[in-house]
């Protein structure tokens, strides 16, 4: 799951504390909800993840599953500057500079609660003999900077320019969902998979305070 971030193509990046944490093991829940757990994990340690262009600060990668063992793989980035590059490892180019065939679709709309939409970029991941994933994937990611939600690189690379401009410091969040285990391109494997990262994204939703929900999700759905 972790191999595209060891090939992903990016600039070097000048961040103002790279070694700024939130602790973001002890942000997002383990397990939810909690009167009645219907989402578990398995965390995986990244304490000592770095890469050499200390892109980001924090990295939180869980697999939650579902008592039927179906489940889906959770990653969140954190940086505490965005204004020098993307900071973030984009799945596509990740997955592309890995090998791996990449297809777009249009964008997965998650209705949150009443009047309140999430708009998350949506891909499939076809693994390619010889890649560093050799296995497909439906991948639903979206952007948050200072609590304004993303899911177009053009806009992020507007506002990161306006950010250096103005000398700003800008933090963000990359909230990424891949659907691995029963993966396919077809339309009932698009369309389970799509189902699956959307009760996933709501429920996890419903875990947070209006606080920790501007941050992930952006203030406009709060």
């Amino acid at each position: 799951m972790l191999g595209a971030f060891a090939v992903v193509q990016l600039n070097p990046v000048e961040k103002t504390a790279p070694g700024e944490k939130i602790r973001l093991e002890q942000m997002i829940p383990r397990e939810f909800p909690s009167y009645l757990p219907l989402w578990k994990s398995v965390s995986y340690d990244m304490s000592d993840y770095k890469d050499k262009w200390q892109s980001i600060n924090e990295l939180l990668v869980r697999r939650y599953y579902q008592r039927s063992r179906e489940g889906v793989d959770f990653i969140l980035e954190y940086s505490s500057d965005m204004r020098k590059n993307f900071s973030f490892h984009f799945p596509e180019n990740c997955h592309r500079s890995g090998g791996n065939e990449v297809d777009f679709f249009e964008p997965l709309e998650i209705e949150l609660s009443k009047g309140k939409v999430l708009k998350a970029r949506l891909l499939f991941i076809k693994g390619m003999k010889g890649s560093v994933e050799e296995h497909d994937k439906l991948v639903a990611y979206w952007l948050v900077i200072d609590k304004k939600q993303y899911h177009k690189t053009f806009w992020i690379k507007v506002d990161q320019m306006l950010s250096g401009l103005l000398k700003q410091s800008k933090t963000g969040f990359l909230v990424r969902i891949d659907y691995t285990e029963g993966a396919a391109y077809s339309d009932e494997g698009l369309k389970r998979g799509k189902e699956l990262i959307a009760r996933f994204v709501r429920d996890l939703y419903y875990e947070f305070d209006p606080q920790a929900r501007g941050m992930l999700f952006g203030e406009e759905l709060l």
